[in-house]
């Protein structure tokens, strides 16, 4: 032990020595960003009762970075998310400051380097790795991590990560919480943990190849035991790879595929026993990029999230792990939370197609559809489930501007036609606009 700190305060005190040669600088960042979110019929797919909803959310991030020569890296960013519902008309929420960002990275020796703290952490798609915080919309998306990092070859990397997310943030102090615990904003709906090891590699040619191990606890649901949606401690391995690969002549492909198992605790509340886990989720996309003013791009994809078996024992549906956003839809999300949460993909399969041009400089236009399924059907028929596999068609439209390098929005369109999942099948929409500023400067 004392042999370990006698290392750990010399290697630091190389690392200062080192830095004093180089210039420190301070990065000052400050970002607002304003939506307006509008939808209808997208929780319950009928038009019988009158559902639609309208807010505004205006989310200010304020943050720093000092760096310390080029291997030390101090970071600190506080944010904040405003809401405003106006349908139905709901009081303003003036909601929590919070610590989006605190944070320590140190390169500690040649390719070795070391971050701990809150930080965001997206792997490849973010098909495992996007989102620690399901339950707060795009408020952020931050994880407590430690990521230690070992540089391979010349451009590849192996990572070991450390994850604890609580369900309610507690590791660091918050502004403008509500006196009731219960009302702090709830993060997930358990307490997860987590350990992993990712490489990523990029030594080949225009590829790139992740692979990926991942341990994680779901424990301590915050719902009580008989509620139909509670959750009993979860343990599970994912193991998996991803491959992105560019063939020459605007044509490429990616391809992910990964496979879990663990157990699941009983619930005596319920009468229901341990139950073993056996999941899998993955997805192929090819894509092609045409010479042309509009720089047209088209993709076709199709993408497979297993499904629990309502006649098996065993839990058969995708855990996405840390990855509950709205990756294929800003719409569908709300319509999860009546068989899993909010964000929670699972049991779905789904052909996607996609179309984007950029008529002029920093101005996109993308056309997507999905084609949805689901892998099990309802296991009844109750409340705004029906009895088949057909999940409905989902189209999209989006409109992205980049003025300059402080602002830039979008304007997001999408509308579900239901299918035989569904109890009620009358079509909805999520209609989105926002507006960015964002200011940067070093110092």
């Amino acid at each position: 032990m004392r042999m370990s700190c006698r290392t750990f305060v010399t290697a630091l005190s190389a690392t200062l020595a080192l830095s004093a040669q180089a210039p420190n600088t301070l990065d000052l960042g400050f970002e607002e960003r304003v939506r307006s979110e509008e939808w209808n019929n997208i929780t319950d797919h009928s038009d019988r009762i009158n559902d639609g909803h309208l807010h505004y959310r205006m989310r200010t991030r304020l943050w720093a970075q000092y760096n310390i020569g080029k291997d030390l890296e101090l970071a600190a960013g506080i944010a904040q998310e405003n809401r405003k519902v106006v349908r139905p008309d709901v009081a303003y929420n003036g909601r929590q400051i919070f610590f989006e960002t605190l944070s320590v990275n140190w390169r500690f020796s040649p390719g070795w380097a070391v971050k701990v703290g809150r930080q965001d952490i997206m792997r490849g798609e973010g098909f495992v790795f996007m989102d620690g915080s399901a339950l707060d919309g795009s408020r952020c998306a931050y994880m407590n991590a430690i990521d230690l990092t070992r540089n391979l070859g010349t451009a590849s990397k192996l990572e070991f990560i450390a994850i604890s997310n609580p369900r309610q943030d507690k590791y660091l102090p918050r502004l403008n919480d509500p006196n009731d615990l219960n009302l702090v904003q709830r993060l997930t709906e358990w307490d997860e943990q987590a350990l992993a090891l990712y490489y990523t590699g990029k030594e080949i040619k225009d590829s790139t190849i992740d692979a990926y191990a991942v341990y994680k606890t779901e424990t301590n649901d915050y719902r009580a035991r008989a509620n139909a949606m509670f959750q009993p401690d979860r343990h599970l391995g994912t193991v998996g790879g991803r491959v992105d690969r560019g063939f020459g002549g605007g044509w490429s492909a990616n391809a992910e595929l990964a496979y879990q198992f663990g157990t699941q605790a009983a619930n005596p509340a319920q009468n229901v026993g341990s139950k073993d886990i056996g999941a899998y989720g993955g997805y192929a996309r090819v894509k092609k990029a045409f010479e042309a003013s509009w720089k047209p791009r088209v993709s076709l994809g199709y993408t497979v999230l297993s499904g629990t078996d309502p006649h098996s024992n065993r839990i058969g549906g995708w855990d996405p792990l840390f990855s509950r956003w709205p990756k294929w839809s800003e719409l569908y999300i709300y319509s999860q939370p009546a068989e899993k949460g909010v964000g929670y993909w699972t049991n779905t399969g789904m052909f996607e197609a996609e179309v984007r041009v950029t008529p002029v400089r920093n101005f996109d236009l993308r056309a997507t559809y999905y084609k949805m399924s689901a892998m099990e059907a309802p296991a009844a028929v109750a409340g705004q489930f029906g009895s088949g596999k057909d999940r409905g068609g989902l189209a999209q439209l989006r409109a992205d501007l980049k003025v300059n390098e402080s602002f830039k929005g979008h304007v997001l369109y999408e509308r579900l036609t239901p299918g035989s999942f569904y109890g009620a099948q009358d079509p909805g929409y999520f209609f989105r606009m926002e507006v960015t500023y964002t200011f940067k400067a070093r110092i």
